[in-house]
């Protein structure tokens, strides 16, 4: 397919697949960073571990799921199903969170949710294949991400006046039904190629199935000849996303401990990063296609260690504003540059295998992220501010450890379209 977005059909699929992660920020700001953990933490006043725990859970679930999945639709060379009833499973328990009012069963409508949302990113991610040429994946994959921060601050405000007006929980029915309206176009016209058999997923759960199927997942994994970079790859990203996705899950409860914002001056903040992320993902699309992934993840882990720095010694509540213009950038930057170098690793035809094991990666990395900032302040509550702040810095170590095992992937510049560009 040549890429050219001034072709109808092909501007029209990349903006229809773009959708769907403007669609997926309704969820990801609306329930997961912002409104449902301060519905647990501020207005339910439970303690920030309960909502690690239940984002822990559903998170394990999508972690011993997803590579499977993955395996099975590179083998029926089917992802749109699996993305249509996962969408729809996150849409309808966030919907029913907006009519719960006990704590513990808003929290199991979450583990469904949050479930369906995730896992359903890994189809996704792998339908890119069909629109993209492989020496353009960057780009698309900055554009999805530039709409996705589009679709943040249109979330931002489209939710706040509810807010505002009626409390947390009004932002969870129209969160699901605004997420469900956006995907439609990705859902509806972006196709799967030739599957090469009919869908049936109760013929891959018998034993012998899943048994080639585990067999496979450990090969393309360890397998250091066939694909010498992918392991130092998903270790880097593993320790990278333990501090990302702490950030993102606490980042407004955050703002509220350390630096004293009310409601409205947290939305604004988070409405100001927003934006940077959007930026910073439509730039770092170009960055990574000219410079190499390597290069830009390089540069994207030493973002994060001044943010997590700043962040933790930064008292002048003025300055928070270039906090949160930093970690804007930082975080659409990530997504970008690594989903794009996930992808630039492993041929076409493995794909859904390498998103299932990134996306593992990914999810078992938010489930240490979520527990190590929960049981940290745990022991910390008591020094109040202090205890967030030591928490905050402490995450410096997660990037460390995955900037160590960047550096291990050799520095090369293959310009083949056959061949990935790591430099």
């Amino acid at each position: 397919m040549e890429f050219n977005l001034r072709n109808t059909k092909n501007g029209f699929l990349i903006f229809s697949w773009a959708l769907y992660d403007l669609a997926n920020q309704f969820f990801a700001l609306n329930i997961v960073s912002l409104y449902f953990v301060r519905w647990v933490t501020l207005e339910r006043q439970a303690p920030e571990i309960l909502y690690s725990i239940a984002f822990g859970i559903s998170t394990f679930f999508v972690a011993i799921s997803a590579p499977v999945l993955g395996a099975i639709s590179d083998i029926t060379a089917r992802r749109r199903p699996f993305l249509i009833y996962l969408t729809l499973l996150s849409v309808i328990f966030t919907m029913v969170l907006g009519v719960s009012k006990n704590i513990f069963l808003g929290l199991l409508f979450f583990v469904l949710a949050n479930f369906g949302c995730q896992a359903a990113i890994v189809f996704y991610n792998a339908l890119m294949v069909n629109i993209a040429p492989p020496q353009k994946i960057g780009l698309v994959s900055g554009f999805g991400k530039t709409m996705g921060y589009t679709g943040a601050v249109l979330a931002l405000y489209l939710i706040k006046p509810l807010v505002l007006k009626s409390g947390y929980q009004a932002a969870f029915f129209p969160t699901g039904l605004l997420f469900l309206i956006f995907s439609l176009p990705c859902l509806i016209f972006i196709k799967d190629k030739k599957p090469v058999k009919e869908f049936c997923l109760s013929s891959f759960l018998r034993k012998d199935k899943l048994s080639e199927i585990f067999r496979t997942l450990k090969t393309t994994a360890f397998d250091t000849h066939k694909f010498p970079h992918l392991l130092n790859f998903l270790k880097s990203a593993f320790f990278g996303l333990c501090a990302v996705n702490a950030v993102v899950l606490f980042m407004s409860i955050y703002a509220t401990r350390a630096f004293g914002l009310n409601e409205v001056e947290v939305i604004k903040l988070i409405t100001f990063s927003t934006f940077f992320a959007l930026v910073g993902s439509l730039l770092s699309g170009f960055i990574s296609d000219y410079l190499g992934h390597k290069r830009s993840l390089v540069v994207v882990f030493i973002l994060w260690g001044v943010c997590f720095w700043l962040g933790a010694f930064i008292r002048n509540t003025r300055l928070y504003w270039l906090i949160g213009a930093l970690a804007g950038i930082a975080l659409g930057s990530t997504w970008v540059v690594s989903r794009a170098m996930a992808i630039s690793i492993v041929p076409a035809e493995r794909i859904g295998e390498i998103f299932g094991l990134f996306n593992l990666v990914g999810y078992l990395s938010a489930i240490v992220g979520a527990v190590f900032w929960g049981v940290l302040l745990l022991f910390l509550s008591r020094f109040g501010e202090l205890g967030y702040r030591i928490t905050l810095l402490s995450l410096i170590l997660f990037i460390l450890l995955g900037f160590i095992f960047l550096l291990r992937i050799p520095s090369v510049s293959l310009r083949n379209k056959n061949k990935i560009i790591l430099k």
